[in-house]
């Protein structure tokens, strides 16, 4: 019998499945369906799995499967991308009239899908660094070609040859396709690097937990504190963004008003390799908190400088998530709020290459 066996092939899929589930993410751009996408991975890899007679290629064999899943699905799709990219910023924020679209934006990947995942000595982006938002978002810029090109070189760090054999394409089309999307990637990229490297690793726990406690306690001004003179909120599905220190204030000062002590509570996640808040909420005070939004914040010169604010429920499965917290539960999670975010920071550290 020539080929993996049944065992053999669900050892390989396993042993690949979390960066198999990243480089689908980064080719779609979205997280809730990617599962679908592994599976369709794995019934091609099971049909085609007398083909695969060499060992030492089996990673770049199952990379090349689910790269065309993923092309084919993508010959399915428009392409996603973050609110700022697709329009001006709002000044007037009207959230009742806003319109709303979950098929047009990127959406988050949790922290987990990186567990295990360690960079290829020939890839040039780091496991971290090939996930962030901005990477993800710059991607979806490249034609499908051009996409796969980069990532199965730049980050999975295959081989010319093995990239050009997955995307059915010779060595001259490939390495064409790379280049340009190397340029592509590099000039939406720049200037991104230093920025996130702008608030020392030392710095970053506090204002975590400031920011924190900002929304738990409801406080505005400490809030306020902590906002870049340049930053922006993003709200996907909805089709805005607030740009600039004084509309933000605009926008957050009666949203925090609004809130009834007690029916809001933040939780400290992680995504995308960037700092997150799961945010829960109640409608009632009998009502559990259910979770409304997960929230990704990044920062430059020791100040929130992006918060996107994905109101996407949905994903909590996806991010392992409670749908809803009791209050008994909320209130115990928010007690020790500090310190789990302090575990969760020196967690994610230790994870990271």
């Amino acid at each position: 019998m020539t080929g993996f066996s049944e065992q053999a092939l669900n050892e390989l899929l396993e042993r690949h499945r979390n960066e198999l589930r990243l480089h689908c993410y980064r080719m779609l751009g979205s997280s809730h369906d990617i599962d679908d996408m592994l599976q369709e991975t794995a019934v091609r890899a099971w049909r085609a799995r007398a083909s695969q007679l060499k060992p030492e290629s089996a990673r770049a064999w199952l990379y090349r499967i689910a790269t065309n899943v993923c092309l084919d699905e993508l010959g399915r799709r428009r392409r996603r991308c973050l609110p700022f990219e697709a329009g001006p910023p709002s000044v007037d924020v009207d959230l009742a009239t806003a319109q709303a679209d979950r098929e047009s934006w990127i959406e988050p990947c949790p922290e987990s899908w990186c567990a295990g995942v360690s960079p290829d000595p020939e890839a040039r982006y780091q496991t971290h660094e090939g996930v962030t938002l901005a990477f993800v978002a710059a991607l979806q810029h490249l034609t499908a070609t051009q996409r796969a090109a980069l990532l199965l070189r730049d980050v999975v760090g295959l081989s010319a040859e093995e990239a050009a054999q997955a995307l059915e394409l010779g060595l001259e089309a490939t390495n064409s396709a790379l280049f340009r999307a190397r340029q592509a990637v590099e000039s939406k990229l720049l200037g991104n690097r230093q920025a996130r490297l702008s608030t020392p690793s030392s710095a970053v726990p506090e204002l975590l937990a400031r920011y924190l406690a900002a929304w738990n306690e409801l406080s505005i001004d400490a809030f306020v504190q902590l906002l870049h003179d340049e930053v922006r909120t993003s709200m996907p599905p909805l089709a805005l963004w607030i740009a600039g220190k004084a509309d933000n204030i605009a926008f957050y000062r009666p949203m925090f008003a609004a809130q009834r002590p007690g029916s809001f509570l933040a939780l400290p996640t992680a995504a995308n390799a960037q700092p997150a808040f799961a945010f829960y909420r109640s409608l009632g005070p009998h009502e559990p908190q259910r979770l409304r939004a997960i929230q990704v914040i990044e920062l430059r010169d020791q100040r929130v400088v992006s918060i996107d604010h994905f109101m996407l429920p949905e994903l909590a499965p996806v991010f392992g998530l409670a749908a809803e917290l009791g209050q008994a539960l909320g209130e115990q999670f928010w007690s020790g709020g500090r310190s789990y975010l302090q575990d969760c920071l020196a967690h994610q550290a230790k994870e990271r290459p």
